[in-house]
């Protein structure tokens, strides 16, 4: 019987796992985060920006009067890490052959 404070080992197999071919020029099949983030286009800033003030518009107009600031902080940094995942996302996507 395993040690409960002993944790499990995952096999490296598991993780990662992509089962569809890439279907354009692969760059870089497995990138660093370093190359992923250099490789942002413009149009992943542009979205990353869209997810950031469309967060912070919900954010301020749907705050109740008294913690407008904090709601704006709140979903300006929610807004903020899903345009960034978001174009992490797509620029990963362009080095590993997935998107165009």
């Amino acid at each position: 019987r395993p040690d409960s404070r002993t944790p499990r080992r995952r096999s490296s197999a598991s993780m990662g796992v992509i089962l569809e071919e890439p279907k354009h020029k692969v760059t870089d099949p497995s990138p660093s985060i370093g190359s992923v983030v250099s490789n942002f286009s413009v149009v992943d800033i542009l979205k990353a920006s869209a997810f950031l003030g469309a967060a912070v518009a919900i954010g301020y107009s749907t705050a109740p009067p008294d913690i407008k600031k904090q709601a704006l902080v709140a979903c300006g940094t929610i807004g903020a890490t899903a345009g960034f995942f978001n174009a992490y996302q797509n620029s990963a996507g362009r080095l590993m052959g997935f998107k165009l």
